[in-house]
């Protein structure tokens, strides 16, 4: 039973790299023929400017020139749209200055530039656009403080009406004295947080740790620089062969020492530059 399930999963993976392929192959012929198109916009566009600078009006042909620009624009869209869903099939990705990456790669090793995670990428692609919520914002109109505001007011002696008035202006002082009291408190938790920052000891440690790390970084650059000015006339013909053969030479990165191809300017693991 494992033998014909195994036999059963060879077919059919079988299967779907043929249909890839075979899809693969009807995109290329659509991206072919929305070149041949664009190749006639352009032949169109270099039509009309020289008919415009032959009569010395431009002006004819300005209109007509967006027009065909816009429709080339549209064209290059299609490609691109095309060119993604390939790179889809082949398990791939494609980086918005036009080099195919890996799948798994989170930096382009040509731009250096951040993709997106597939899955994120493709979530936002399938949610559909939620619509903002209508927020009412009710305006309660401050009134005034005077006598009339208590409830009332025009039935009250005038006794009550100071009695009332003295009884906000106690309420008021109160709330000013406990803001007063928390502005006190300031320079306490100012001198906390002082507290709290590195010593001078701390900081010249940290700063020693610093040279260190970028002591070590220069002697790597300095042997990496002696391995390849002593292996530059060694394995010319070495690598000739290799790129012969098909074969890739591969090097680690600086920072996280991931393998990446030779030639690389970023990680595609970690977006580091490359020295």
């Amino acid at each position: 039973m494992n033998l014909i399930q195994r036999i059963k999963q060879g077919a059919s993976k079988v299967t779907e790299k043929a249909q890839s392929s075979v899809e693969i192959g009807k995109l290329n012929g659509h991206i072919t023929d929305i070149e041949r198109e664009m190749e006639i916009e352009f032949a169109k566009m270099g039509k009309l400017f020289y008919e415009g600078y032959r009569l010395r009006d431009m002006s004819v042909a300005e209109g007509q020139m967006i027009e065909l620009s816009r429709n080339c624009i549209k064209l290059q869209e299609k490609i691109d749209d095309l060119r993604s869903r390939i790179a889809e099939l082949k398990n791939e990705r494609l980086c918005p200055c036009g080099h195919v990456v890996a799948l798994e790669a989170n930096f382009c090793p040509h731009c250096g530039r951040k993709l997106e995670a597939p899955s994120a990428a493709r979530r936002s692609s399938q949610q559909p656009p939620v619509a903002a919520a209508s927020v009412q914002v009710q305006h309660v109109p401050i009134e005034e403080e005077d006598e009339d505001q208590y409830y009332g007011a025009e039935e009250l002696t005038e006794a009550e009406k100071e009695l009332a008035m003295r009884s906000a202006q106690s309420q008021r002082s109160g709330y000013t004295e406990a803001v007063h009291e928390e502005d006190m408190l300031l320079p306490e938790e100012y001198n906390g947080s002082v507290d709290n920052q590195p010593t001078d000891a701390e900081r010249e440690r940290r700063h020693a740790d610093e040279l260190e790390r970028e002591r070590e970084r220069q002697l790597e650059l300095d042997r990496r620089i002696r391995d390849w000015k002593n292996s530059e006339h060694g394995h010319d013909e070495e690598a000739a062969g290799n790129e012969q053969d098909g074969v890739r030479d591969m090097v680690k990165c600086q920072i996280c020492r991931a393998d990446l191809p030779k030639g690389s300017m970023w990680c595609p693991r970690c977006g580091s530059e490359q020295i």
